[in-house]
């Protein structure tokens, strides 16, 4: 949760109306990159602070409960998280932490608690199998745990064998059970970005990003010291990789290129006066991208959000995909569950009356059906109570 989501929180629990944000003065209160990335998550918690006044559920007893030992989990199911209860399609696993980001594979899920363990939950169990490096307690989200769906692997930033050696790139194969470290070149600079299939893409240094086989450890260099710094990728799924060159870090993206090589990729723009969210994500086949889109007023500021919309772009054409979502509330893409099915969260609320409505869809391309596969608890609403299977969170 951010700092102006969890403020809002605060000052409207004791509301049961939706209000409609004032966005224009969330604009003139932050830096001009950060408040553009903070309008969307306003925008839920107005839709959200009905369903926390109206029910609130105590998690401290989750975190009590002993570990299951779960048996073989389906994949391609809608996942949410709670407390220390993940909740895959109609199993319930109890972790015995709190999960604060997760990630999942084809053997299992890989979590992270609020105290930065790193756990694998697999039909073996449950096992802590590392740490993950501290983000600032500042109230913004960080991506922390990353993973292909379609494997076996899981990376994070975390630590190397010494205190000497500072931060590391870590690996962790839920197949074999074991975990491989990859030394950065100092503590400055490390990013890790993304895993496809049995490669992992990260900044190890502040020159230099690379794809690195897991396996080998063989490095390929995908930008050097000139562009580097400001060099992000965005996705990567079955070699089709989203970049950014201009990526500035807590802001939106402007424009990304969409290929399976650095050098022969389609750029993508989002429109006039339009960014997008960095949280996007290609599908398993690299065949779509979907993300968050805003739109805002003329320049010179860009001061006033206009509108908010979860996209799907055919990243061969350019085609874009409307998803159809009830309206009147928010939807966000979350992750794809297969090659056209995308799991999307959406709030829903009428101004003037109690928001009750809070639901993971499935939504399908490119025809754009969306149909409910859950229907989330009120409490799941509550704060930083609902982890999704992004592996962001958000520090507090």
């Amino acid at each position: 949760m951010t700092e102006s989501l969890k403020s809002l929180l605060v000052h409207q629990a004791a509301s049961v109306a939706f209000k409609p944000p004032d966005l224009d003065a969330i604009a003139h209160g932050n830096r001009r990159r950060v408040r553009r990335r903070r309008a969307v998550t306003v925008l839920a918690a107005a839709a959200a602070v009905a369903i926390v006044a109206s029910a609130v559920v105590a998690l401290s007893s989750l975190d009590n409960r002993r570990p299951d030992v779960v048996g073989p989990l389906p994949t391609g199911a809608v996942s949410w998280a709670m407390g220390s209860t993940i909740h895959n399609g109609p199993d319930t696993i109890e972790v015995g932490h709190t999960v604060r980001a997760y990630v999942r594979t084809t053997v299992g899920f890989v979590t992270v608690d609020e105290a930065d363990n790193v756990y694998s939950v697999t039909d073996r169990g449950v096992q802590q199998i590392g740490r993950a490096a501290a983000v600032p307690k500042d109230g913004r989200e960080f991506v922390r745990l990353f993973s292909d769906p379609r494997g076996t692997l899981a990376g994070w930033v975390g630590t190397g064998p010494s205190e000497q050696t500072g931060l590391a790139m870590l690996v962790h194969d839920q197949a074999t059970g074991q975990t491989r470290t990859f030394e950065a070149g100092g503590s400055g600079g490390a990013v890790f970005f993304a895993i496809d299939d049995r490669t992992a893409y990260w900044r190890a240094t502040p020159d230099r990003v690379v794809a690195v086989d897991v396996d080998t450890g063989d490095e390929r260099q995908l930008a050097g010291a000139d562009v580097a710094g400001n060099f992000a990728i965005l996705s990567v799924e079955n070699g089709v990789l989203a970049f950014s060159r201009n990526y500035q870090p807590f802001g939106n993206v402007t424009s990304l290129r969409v290929g399976r090589s650095i050098d022969a990729a389609r750029e993508f723009t989002f429109g006039e006066n339009a960014e997008a969210d960095d949280a996007m994500r290609l599908s398993p086949s690299g065949a779509w991208l979907s993300y968050l889109w805003f739109q805002f007023d003329g320049p010179p500021q860009h001061d006033k959000v206009l509108a908010i919309t979860a996209q799907v772009r055919d990243t061969g054409t350019g085609e874009l995909v409307s998803l159809n979502v009830p309206p009147g509330g928010l939807s966000v893409p979350i992750i794809w569950l297969d090659d056209t099915t995308l799991q999307v969260l959406a709030i829903g609320a009428v101004p003037g009356q109690v928001a009750t409505q809070a639901h993971l869809y499935a939504c399908r391309v490119p025809d754009g059906t969306c149909a409910v596969a859950v229907d989330l608890p009120a409490a799941a609403l509550d704060g930083n109570a609902l982890v999704l299977p992004t592996g962001r969170s958000v520090s507090e």
